[in-house]
């Protein structure tokens, strides 16, 4: 029985406030009522808080004319707001009338009825302006029932939403494509390394003697012209890599892995002559200045080092093996 009264109330109120905005239309204005020319529906006309509805605004117009759109804010009322509009749409019927139309995506937030007055729109044909108006339409908004006796729930969590596979590759997908590229470029370098004959270093063939190898890199070194070109540092580096390889083979001593001043400590015994010592102690002191120093010698200096180091080879190739005596056995010619 209560129910019955709450539903009756309801719809009085409707009714009531329906009447009220017809009323307040009807009188708010000097204008001629059309109601064939314009056309308004609400869908639907009863929605919770939050959901959606539908406003339909369909305006008829002759041939020629000019419908200005509806001018609407982003709210009718203060309690209702227009999420979306839809972009003006036209249909031309068979007696040379056409219709315009638009839809307003609408909703509410608060519990109650609202209703929206009279749209109003004007048709411009020739030196006529025509306004013409809907029906006044109502919205009631209600709220979620909640029974007395239902059970408290906690509030959910925040929903997740699933990644998807497009999601991966959208972030994941330039970086793969760039590791990709890297990964091509480093196989290609590999590859085109891989085919390059690799010339054999002087020193790894056994057959040569080490001051043969030694003559022939000082040579070489001699004509690159580095320190002519300005690569003081590089050249100094060549110079006595090719002493210490050439101090390796002849005396067997692992001058690669030792200082200048160990060298020169551990060669001495080898000389019976002073000024090879003094001669071995430039090049390699002149070298350490350029490389830790950041010295820079003359060209004089630079030439100097070339001369000793080819001296300093010349001076110790070893003697060639002694030949072997043939002896006859006793009793032969």
């Amino acid at each position: 029985m209560v129910n019955k009264n709450i539903i009756f109330n309801l719809i009085f109120k409707k009714r009531i406030l329906v009447f009220l905005a017809f009323i307040s239309a009807t009188f708010t204005g000097s204008f001629t009522l059309h109601a064939q020319q314009i056309q308004a529906s609400l869908t639907p006309d009863s929605i919770k808080i939050g959901e959606r509805a539908v406003l339909r605004v369909e305006v008829f117009a002759p041939e020629g004319s000019l419908v200005v759109p509806v001018a609407l804010s982003d709210t009718i009322f203060n309690e209702l707001e227009i999420l979306s509009a839809s972009p003006l749409d036209t249909l031309k019927g068979e007696g040379g009338e056409y219709s315009v139309w638009q839809e307003f995506v609408i909703t509410s937030w608060k519990e109650g009825f609202y209703p929206i007055a009279p749209i109003t729109i004007r048709i411009i044909n020739r030196q006529d302006t025509l306004e013409v108006f809907s029906e006044p339409l109502l919205l009631e908004v209600y709220s979620v029932e909640i029974a007395e006796d239902a059970t408290p729930y906690d509030i959910k969590p925040i929903f997740k939403i699933p990644v998807s596979f497009m999601d991966v590759f959208r972030w994941a997908g330039p970086l793969l494509l760039l590791l990709a590229l890297i990964a091509g470029f480093a196989w290609w370098f590999v590859k085109k390394r891989k085919r390059r004959p690799v010339a054999e270093s002087i020193w790894e063939k056994p057959d040569i003697p080490a001051h043969i190898a030694a003559i022939s890199s000082l040579e070489s070194l001699k004509n690159k012209k580095l320190w002519q070109n300005g690569k003081v540092k590089l050249y100094h580096v060549e110079l006595t890599y090719i002493i210490r390889m050439f101090i390796e083979k002849r005396f067997g001593l692992l001058a690669l892995e030792m200082t200048s001043g160990e060298i020169i400590q551990a060669i001495h015994s080898h000389f019976k002559e002073e000024d090879l010592t003094d001669s071995l102690a430039y090049i390699f002191e002149l070298a350490d200045l350029v490389k830790f120093a950041k010295f820079s010698p003359d060209p004089q200096q630079n030439g100097e080092s070339m001369n000793l180091a080819i001296d300093f080879v010349k001076r110790n190739i070893p003697p060639p093996p002694a030949e072997e005596k043939k002896s006859k056995p006793q009793g032969q010619e």
